[in-house]
Formats: structure tokens, C-alpha cells, sequence
């Protein structure tokens, strides 16, 4: 009888022992990924960025290009006291400069649930969206001031801007899931 309680603390030791081991390797995976994300500049000259989330010494960046998000540090007080998040930052020749008529247009360009979920529900009902195969991609060909036409492999479909990611431009190509476009990265 006291081997088989000996054998269940060994078990419980080994077990609880496996959990640690568990959490402290998840933990410094963590830490790793979070100074990553600090160590991680983005700076690509003449790249736009939008500022997701402001910091007391910075703030965090998106680049536009390819969603990567990185704190920045080095960017100028003049700067950091007229943004706020979503404002559209270009770098060029070493500083962040204020891209203040595409924020304004970025700012125009948003709407309200409500509303946007009605033009979703509006361009679902109108367009064959849900009969085209989920896994095709589609182009930007042109896009105008309500409406963006997109290309396909078989044919093309006139969408509101309003449910076109803001940056894209005629080299973008978009996928279609969960009742909404997103670009492909």
C-alpha cells in the first residue's frame, strides 16, 4: 500500500513537473515574440505605416505593405504630439512625416456598423459573390468613387468601396471570406 502511494507522488511530481516545464518554455516563448516585436524596426524608405496603438515613447506601426506591426521609438516629438491611432505616416529620408490628406481620406472613408453591414447585406443579395468558389483571388481593375471593379478568372464583379479595403490600388489582389474582402499578403 505505501509503494502505491509512493508511486502516485512520483506521478504527481513527474506530472506537475511536465506543467512547469510547459509554462516556463511558453513563457520565454512569449518574451521572445515580444522583443521581437520591440527589436523590430520597420522603417522602408518612402513606405506608408498607420499608427494601431500609441505608447508613452512611441507607437506601434503597421506597415501598409504587409501588416507587419513594430514599436517605433525614433520618431521625432513634433510628430508624436499630432498623431493618434490610424494616422498614416510615410518614412522618407530617415523620419516619419504625417500623410495628413490620405488620414483625412482614411477618416472620410469609415461608416458605422449599421451601415456597413446593411451595403454587405445589399451587395450580397445583388451580386453572385456566393456562388464564385471561396478560394478564388480576385484584382483590383479599377477603382472609381462608389465602386471598385475587381477581376477574376471569370469575369469581373463591381463591389461598393465601402466593403474594398482602403489601401489597395490596381496592383491588389483580394480573397472573399466571412462576408468581406481582404487583401492578399
Amino acid at each position: 500500500m505505501s509503494l502505491d502511494l509512493l508511486n502516485n507522488i512520483l506521478n504527481n511530481a513527474k506530472e506537475n513537473n511536465l506543467v512547469q516545464n510547459f509554462i516556463k518554455e511558453l513563457s520565454n516563448h512569449i518574451e521572445k515574440q515580444n522583443n521581437e516585436i520591440k527589436n523590430n524596426s520597420l522603417k522602408q524608405d518612402d513606405c506608408l505605416y498607420q499608427v494601431v496603438e500609441m505608447d508613452t515613447d512611441g507607437a506601434y506601426l503597421k506597415n501598409i505593405d504587409n501588416n507587419q506591426v513594430s514599436k517605433e521609438n525614433d520618431i521625432s516629438k513634433d510628430v508624436l504630439d499630432k498623431i493618434g491611432n490610424d494616422t498614416i505616416l510615410r518614412y522618407k529620408n530617415g523620419n516619419y512625416i504625417i500623410e495628413e490628406d490620405m488620414t483625412q481620406k482614411f477618416f472620410d472613408s469609415l461608416i458605422g456598423i449599421k451601415e456597413y453591414k446593411e451595403i454587405q447585406e445589399k451587395f450580397i443579395n445583388e451580386s453572385n459573390i456566393v456562388q464564385i468558389d471561396p478560394s478564388t483571388k480576385y484584382k483590383v481593375q479599377e477603382r472609381q468613387k462608389d465602386y471598385t471593379i475587381l477581376n477574376y478568372k471569370d469575369g469581373t464583379i463591381k463591389v461598393p468601396n465601402e466593403l474594398i479595403p482602403f489601401f489597395t490600388n490596381n496592383e491588389t489582389i483580394l480573397y472573399y471570406k466571412d462576408g468581406k474582402f481582404n487583401r492578399d499578403i
